[in-house]
């Protein structure tokens, strides 16, 4: 498909990168959304993501003639997507960790190579290529997670996305699945070119755990197991469709931190999955009680799709006729309406709540635990905590 495209790093990104950045943010505000630091490098990877989606030679020209109609609409269905924004958490997430871990590894860049331009230094120092690895990290997490949704779309026949339509329900399942295998493509290509075989290893896991999850969440529920068997499978499902992202992703930054430190890379790696399954446990509380404008999808889209998550697993303690609808995944009429308003009455959520807020710490445990700590140490914290009370 040609040459991958070179990312640009500008001087006073690649200074945030450094342990010393972390003046421009602000302390005070706990939304990641007003740091300068996550503004900046997440504003310039939105455009290198859509830059890696459009096929190109070395001098940034499509290749030939036969490729116009190809990149044309690989152009549109990328561009569609992503103009649709999203929450670029898992970037934000890989970005912070490997800010946090450069910082617990007293790494900076010298000021005498951060006055000079790039293109004049005559050897990048290492940090900077540290930095810039971190910052493919980045771009890989959410170009794997942009790929799985769209392939989710397929799989659960969605209409919409992000409060608009879907992928598929515009161009159709086929070319869906393909848009979805071309932007896996080119997240391989970058996460090739950062050449080092253990994050490449740690990286790739993440799609054998998609699969896996998918699989899992595809299975029929044996009727003979009990309430505690099926919460440890929906966590496991739950880790590796969505918490093994950014547990790899905050893995692979630690290495890239410091490659012979493995304390600081299951640190890392404990702090994403605990935030990842905190995030969806709260992303399943919201399927329950935020509007489907704040979600941008349909409400109760779990129960209609036949998905038991932790509120209605905890409600079926309480009431056993939800039991007999989840082993038949809720395909009986009105099986739906049903379900959700006895988890509504239930102490389902509550105990979904408690959970969140469980997991939530384990995450601030692991970063609160990392040396040196920085801004962005307490960037991911707040971000923990932040899950409970998550609104959308």
């Amino acid at each position: 498909m040609g040459v991958l495209p070179k990312i640009n790093f500008a001087v006073r990104q690649l200074r945030k990168c450094s342990m010393t950045a972390t003046s421009s943010v602000s302390s005070s505000d706990p939304s990641l959304a007003s740091s300068a630091f996550v503004q900046d490098h997440v504003r310039q990877m939105q455009n290198d993501i859509m830059e890696q989606l459009i096929p190109q030679d070395a001098s940034g020209a499509v290749e030939n003639l036969a490729d116009l109609n190809v990149t044309s609409n690989l152009g549109r269905m990328t561009h569609y997507y992503f103009q649709q924004g999203g929450k670029m958490l898992r970037p934000t997430v890989s970005l912070l960790m490997g800010n946090a871990c450069n910082s617990a590894m007293n790494r900076s860049i010298p000021e005498e190579q951060i006055a000079i331009p790039i293109s004049e230094r005559s050897a990048i120092s290492s940090h900077l290529i540290v930095c810039q690895n971190q910052y493919k990290i980045g771009m890989i997490a959410e170009m794997i997670h942009t790929a799985s949704l769209v392939h989710d779309d397929v799989i659960d026949e969605a209409n919409t996305r992000r409060g608009s339509a879907s992928v598929n329900a515009v161009w159709g399942n086929k070319m869906s699945v393909l848009v979805g295998d071309f932007i896996l493509a080119r997240a391989t290509q970058i996460l090739c070119s950062i050449g080092k075989p253990n994050v490449i290893a740690v990286m790739a896991s993440i799609i054998e755990d998609l699969v896996l999850g998918e699989f899992m969440q595809m299975s029929v529920t044996p009727s003979e197991a009990t309430p505690s068997q099926r919460m440890v499978a929906y966590i496991e499902k739950t880790h590796r469709k969505t918490a093994s992202l950014f547990a790899s992703s905050c893995r692979s930054t630690a290495i890239l931190a410091d490659s012979s430190n493995s304390n600081l890379h299951q640190t890392a790696y404990e702090y994403g999955r605990n935030l990842g399954i905190a995030f969806q446990l709260a992303d399943d509380l919201l399927d329950f009680i935020a509007t489907s404008d704040e979600m941008g999808k349909p409400v109760a889209a779990d129960l209609k799709l036949g998905l038991a998550t932790a509120p209605v697993l905890y409600a079926c303690e309480q009431y056993p006729e939800l039991t007999t609808m989840l082993l038949r995944k809720f395909k009986h009429e009105g099986d739906a309406e049903r379900a959700r308003d006895i988890v509504m009455n239930s102490d389902g959520m509550d105990k979904t709540r408690q959970l969140i807020d469980a997991y939530s710490q384990k995450a601030v445990e692991m970063a609160s635990s990392l040396p040196n700590r920085n801004e962005s140490t307490e960037q991911l914290i707040k971000l923990a905590l932040s899950q409970t009370d998550r609104k959308f």
